[in-house]
């Protein structure tokens, strides 16, 4: 029997803690494919992703807090590029400018440009951490893969960088963390104390009002934000700042999509669609053994093959039905045919919906958010 989380989530701390710069360099040196997450052990509502493989680097983005980052980094970079639509946060970076790239026909060297520029600019807080909880998934990519690129073409252009803000770390760990003014008059009186920096620092006493990031605050006061978080580090150290949480952690419970296929290609299909949306996707590759674990975790939406081996779809889904904790979730075949008996049977062994193959991931995400948000209504009433 294969599939994975069976059991529920890990917390942060049950996973395991790590030096970031080492498990990438381990990583691309054993030319293993995949996507590290490293959470700050330090402020757990901060982490970075990055994609890999073959010993190359695909794309380095933050998980959370695209709003903030992007509009920094496209202004410091390529200033006169503009994102025309509002950025989601609950998305993953790379899905939505790879959706901004095809919907404006960018010129693709110029896209690759952008992606290895927002690369860079993550790998800058992802090897200056110290520590970090780790979550590495093997095989895990990106579709469609636009950017490859050697580690140390990436790194060397930014390597002193990296070194800055991994000794700003003692004092503040990230740009997403945000700095509140505790005491007026010590802060100007330690900013001109600096020869020269008390003018453009007096400049953003309001800002440090308004419960902004040092990205934001970068972006509002057109300033370099390692430049402005070594400026502030001083007042960190002498308490005329205080610094909060990019955002107060609360419990998050994921929408849970089951997948029983004994593909591979499917589940990986499947999980590269629906995971970077929020879902997390439970994989079941055993029709047999899959009942017991669908009772288990009760996932919000299942996902079906017709054709495996040892017991097909429909008497999967007749199984289904008939266990009271699962009658209401909804199921959806995934099948090449295309025959009306087909539909019928699929129909009459109760399933939801009947997805045929090949699906793109728009078409899989928008039937499955359809489901999971009927469901969850359901289930208030």
């Amino acid at each position: 029997m294969t599939y994975t989380s069976s059991l529920p989530t890990p917390t942060q701390q049950d996973k395991p803690q790590v030096a970031p710069a080492k498990v990438l360099q381990k990583v691309i040196s054993e030319q293993r494919s995949g996507r590290i997450t490293i959470t700050d052990s330090r402020d757990p509502s901060i982490s970075w992703r990055v994609y890999l493989g073959g010993g190359q680097m695909h794309f380095a983005e933050s998980t959370m807090g695209h709003a903030e980052r992007l509009p920094y980094v496209l202004k410091k970079q390529l200033p006169d590029f503009n994102l025309s639509e509002p950025l989601p946060n609950n998305t993953s970076e790379y899905s939505y400018l790879c959706k901004y790239w095809q919907a404006n026909n960018l010129p693709l060297n110029f896209f690759r440009k952008l992606l290895a520029i927002l690369t860079q600019e993550a790998l800058m807080q992802f090897l200056a951490l110290p520590q970090g909880y780790l979550e590495f998934e093997p095989n895990v990519g990106l579709d469609p893969l636009l950017l490859s690129a050697p580690f140390r073409q990436l790194v060397l252009p930014v390597r002193d960088q990296i070194n800055q803000w991994a000794q700003l770390q003692a004092v503040i760990g990230s740009p997403f963390q945000k700095p509140h003014l505790e005491d007026p008059d010590q802060f100007l009186k330690l900013a001109w104390k600096e020869n020269g920096q008390g003018r453009h620092l007096q400049n953003i006493v309001n800002l440090l009002e308004q419960d902004l990031c040092f990205y934001e605050l970068a972006t509002q006061a057109d300033l370099d934000v390692l430049t402005l978080v070594t400026d502030l580090a001083p007042m960190v150290q002498a308490g005329a700042i205080s610094l909060n949480p990019y955002r107060v952690i609360e419990e998050q419970v994921r929408p849970v999509v089951a997948c029983v296929d004994d593909s591979q290609t499917i589940q990986q299909f499947v999980k590269l669609s629906l995971e970077a949306e929020g879902f997390e996707v439970l994989q079941l590759m055993d029709p047999k053994q899959a009942l017991t674990v669908l009772i288990e975790q009760q996932p919000n939406v299942i996902l079906m093959d017709i054709e495996m081996p040892k017991m097909d779809g429909y008497e999967l889904c007749r199984m289904v039905r008939q266990v009271d904790m699962l009658k209401e979730i909804p199921v959806v075949m995934l099948t090449g045919r295309e025959g009306l008996i087909d539909r019928m049977r699929a129909r009459m062994s109760g399933c939801t919906a009947y997805l045929t193959k090949p699906f793109n991931p728009q078409e899989l995400l928008a039937l499955v958010q359809k489901l999971s948000a009927e469901g969850a209504a359901v289930s208030q009433m």
